[in-house]
């Protein structure tokens, strides 16, 4: 069977930090291009606005949970699995839904369904320790504070080493850990603030707001130099999806044309996130909800998030594959056509978008990465459809 993205993942495992956001286990994209140590300014401002929110999440004195405004079971499932990734969810997303609380584990077990969290020595006692568990909570009364012991804090089935950073910790029954539905959650750029909504999370999560589809397809030609193409189209966000309809709505509402809008799209993956090389070597993926709210990601990651925007404006483009290479393709229009960064598919001219040069111009910057000798397209929107642009034939699935 071939394997494909478009059921929900399970989250019915023992221990939930070990369960994969993604099904993509095994995704590699070839080659790692170097690192380029130097962030830029637009990058380092991101990372100053969303910190400023964090230690304003972190701060803030606790209102009591109102119990009839709490995600729902499966929204809350989602939340908890993404927050035991933080590589796909980073650190500003635990910081907005549990204030000074750290995640430690996540124990699904059966009916068994327990967070445990933990707080550093300056939130361990008193009138903090009482904010911080308002802060994660429905009801207090459900929360149970480790027993230390012997340089441990103990609970019935488990037991966690005291450390300096990790001064008390607390037990919250999963359907207890307070999710607030109407959270306005917000990760800055400079001309827009991406503000998913708790459910719209839940969504993407689940692969119901992405396309989805078969995931390894079989490379025609031995010159590709891999034996499997991984259908990155898969993640791309269906037109629609509302947390990035309104981020683009944002970045554009000043824009008439059409190659600005797209060119401003651009500029926000080239210079406001922050290069990630190890995704590489570590085989890491991303939804575009993942690179916005961790601010970083490498060029398949960045792609996936040029793609998911451009869905929204409903604009044609292609997703390009060669070896250790992917990249996002536009009609020419009236860009300029002053590099040699493009193809010609269904005879018309397309531009590539250099993904890993911050404020590259599309249609006259030289790329950083050329195009292999094979490449391969394809419209996410048609479900597992990969050409060879060489040939014209569809490649097969397995």
């Amino acid at each position: 069977m071939p394997r494909r993205l478009d059921k929900p993942l399970s989250v019915r495992r023992a221990d939930l930090a070990a369960i994969l956001i993604s099904v993509f286990v095994g995704f590699g994209c070839g080659d790692q291009p170097a690192e380029n140590p130097n962030a830029s300014s637009l990058v380092k401002q991101r990372e100053k606005l969303a910190k400023q929110i964090t230690d304003e999440a972190k701060n803030s004195a606790c209102v009591p949970a109102d119990a009839k405004k709490q995600a729902n079971t499966p929204t809350r499932e989602s939340l908890a699995t993404l927050l035991a990734f933080p590589r796909q969810s980073g650190p500003h997303l635990e910081s907005q839904l549990l204030g000074r609380a750290r995640l430690e584990v996540i124990k699904i077990e059966g009916d068994y369904r327990q967070a445990y969290l933990y707080l550093d020595e300056s939130d361990s006692k008193g009138d903090r320790l009482e904010n911080a568990i308002c802060r994660v909570a429905v009801n207090r009364s459900q929360v149970e504070i480790g027993k230390e012991k012997d340089g441990k804090f103990v609970f019935a089935d488990y037991s966690f080493l005291r450390t300096p950073e990790k001064a008390v910790y607390l037990r919250v029954p999963l359907s207890n850990l307070r999710l607030d539905s109407d959270l306005q959650l917000k990760f800055p750029f400079q001309s827009a603030t991406y503000s998913p909504t708790l459910e719209e999370l839940h969504l993407l999560m689940r692969n119901e707001t992405v396309f989805g589809g078969m995931l390894e397809a079989i490379p025609d030609s031995r010159n590709y130099g891999e034996d499997i193409l991984y259908n990155f189209g898969a993640l791309v966000a269906k037109p629609g999806e509302g947390s990035l309809q309104r981020l683009v709505a944002d970045l554009t509402k000043d824009i008439g044309e059409r190659e600005k809008k797209i060119q401003r799209l651009a500029d926000l993956v080239t210079r406001e996130i922050a290069p990630k090389p190890e995704e590489i070597p570590l085989k890491v993926v991303k939804r575009a909800s993942e690179v916005l709210m961790t601010g970083e990601g490498e060029y398949p990651a960045r792609a996936v998030l040029m793609a998911s925007m451009l869905e929204q404006l409903k604009e044609d483009y292609l997703l390009v594959y060669s070896k250790g290479f992917l990249a996002v393709a536009v009609k020419q229009g009236q860009f300029p056509a002053k590099n040699d960064f493009q193809v010609k598919f269904e005879n018309d001219v397309w531009l590539l978008i250099d993904m890993l040069t911050p404020g590259a111009r599309i249609g006259v910057d030289a790329p950083k990465k050329n195009l292999g000798t094979v490449a391969y397209v394809q419209r996410p929107r048609e479900n597992s459809v990969i050409t060879n642009l060489n040939t014209g034939s569809l490649l097969p699935f397995k």
